[in-house]
């Protein structure tokens, strides 16, 4: 007689070793940190695990499929291959009590770890995950389609500039204009240093993205020197070839900076194109956009300056409304009082924010983020890394940030100092002098720079 299946068979699970749901999250951890150093934050393909591993792809199948219980020597070998020792919290014995619907749960977990990106750079113009700012979005979308407009976007690294820019130009690119994003962190120092050279540079990065003409003799005349040169190509051979608007972007342009004679040649340059514009209906076909983290310090007078020409724009920190946003966005819940805890932390820095959001997604719950957040051990390790070691690699920069660090109270810096500090993004301007930019730096600072 054949006996009748049960029905809650298929339900149960093999006997056998898996990953506790503790252990599996603190392996996706190590993988993820493994991925954001060296595959730049892009998910490892199960051939790519598999050869750092040693493990066949089946069996990491297996493993992330949860349908059977893999060999002990198997999950030691894989923890090893991540810098990981497994502990007996990382386990635990299948049983016939231990239902498909848990198994589920966690493959329904790793497929959402591998949907969503490590947030890393700037987000292309189709990301769900980019939180707009209309006070400053919305302004860029309509001052550019002005005749001869200036845009002066300003923000430290993390906070969306690039991204902005991208959506800028996606917009000029669907109005039909012409568009040149030159990044200036692209230019060799030697150019930089070199004004005659740095106009070289620029006059032929913008002829290749242009595809026109890069020959440089045919447009460049000693006598008239290396400024009136550039200006002529561009007024009288560029712009009239076009027959339409010409958006150009020059991004990073704090590069410069630090570079006196290629600063005092270039910048007044482009202030003097947009004053051309006044009088000029060739030039009003020039829109011109300029993006710097920081312009505290500008080896300038003030009037040979762009930055006081145009219309400014500084990218603010995330608020409440829009960190709950993107907290939708990474699928995360959490309470109001939560998101109040990551602004303060954080500051409303949008990469920060987003980093925290991220490994929550993944599994970190928010206790184990808070505990080790300003630690080299946390989540931001790398970012706090790159600080310190920029930080301590001047003398004189410890004793100079001690007063910030210790206290609360803005102070006032040396101009060049100042430059420097939110240049990288770790303080920002208030009414009452300079202050660091969130507690994490604060914390941490504290930590690893004064003690």
């Amino acid at each position: 007689m054949t006996s009748t299946p049960n029905p809650k068979s298929s339900t149960k699970r093999k006997r056998g070793i898996s990953l506790s749901p503790s252990g599996l999250r603190r392996l996706n951890q190590a993988i993820q940190i493994v991925e954001a150093s060296e595959n730049a934050g892009k998910r490892f393909t199960v051939e790519e695990l598999s050869k750092r591993t040693g493990i066949s792809t089946s069996t990491l199948s297996r493993l992330w499929a949860s349908k059977s219980g893999i060999d002990r020597r198997i999950l030691h070998l894989l923890f090893n291959a991540f810098k990981l020792d497994l502990l007996d919290g990382d386990l635990q014995i299948d049983s016939d009590e231990v239902e498909a619907k848990e198994i589920q749960s966690w493959a329904s977990t790793a497929s959402t770890i591998v949907q969503i990106p490590y947030p890393s750079g700037s987000l292309p113009v189709d990301s769900p995950r980019y939180v707009s700012r209309p006070e400053v979005d919305d302004r860029a979308l309509h001052e550019i389609v002005q005749p001869s407009c200036v845009l002066r976007i300003k923000a430290p690294s993390g906070f969306g500039k690039t991204s902005l820019l991208l959506r800028l130009l996606h917009h000029c690119n669907q109005l039909g204009y012409a568009t040149v994003s030159i990044n200036l962190q692209q230019a060799d120092t030697e150019a930089l240093a070199d004004s005659h050279a740095f106009f070289r540079w620029f006059r032929a990065v913008l002829a290749l993205k242009l595809k026109l003409d890069s020959s440089q003799d045919q447009y460049w005349d000693e006598l008239l020197g290396s400024k009136l040169s550039t200006t002529l190509y561009l007024r009288e051979t560029v712009l009239p070839q076009l027959h339409r608007p010409l958006v150009l972007i020059i991004n990073e342009v704090e590069q410069v900076f630090e570079y006196a004679d290629t600063a005092r040649n270039f910048l007044p340059l482009l202030r003097s194109w947009h004053e051309e514009a006044q009088h000029d209906e060739v030039w009003q076909q020039l829109r011109l956009v300029v993006a710097y983290s920081t312009d505290a310090y500008l080896p300038l007078d003030i009037n040979q300056s762009p930055f006081n020409v145009g219309l400014p724009l500084t990218l603010p920190e995330f608020n409440q409304e829009q960190v709950q946003t993107l907290a939708q966005l990474y699928s995360v819940s959490w309470s109001e009082q939560d998101c109040d805890r990551i602004l303060a932390l954080s500051g409303g820095n949008p990469a920060l924010v987003s980093l925290a959001l991220y490994h929550l997604n993944q599994g970190m719950t928010f206790d184990e983020l808070l505990q080790s957040a300003c630690t080299l051990k946390g989540i931001y390790r790398n970012h706090l890394q790159r600080l310190l070691a920029q930080v301590n690699g001047n003398a004189q920069w410890t004793e100079r940030l001690a007063p910030l660090v210790q206290g609360t109270d803005a102070i006032h810096l040396d101009p060049i100092f100042a430059y420097k500090l939110e240049g990288i993004g770790l303080i920002q301007p208030t009414s009452g002098g300079w202050k660091l930019s969130c507690e994490l730096y604060r914390t941490a600072f504290q930590t690893y720079l004064l003690n």
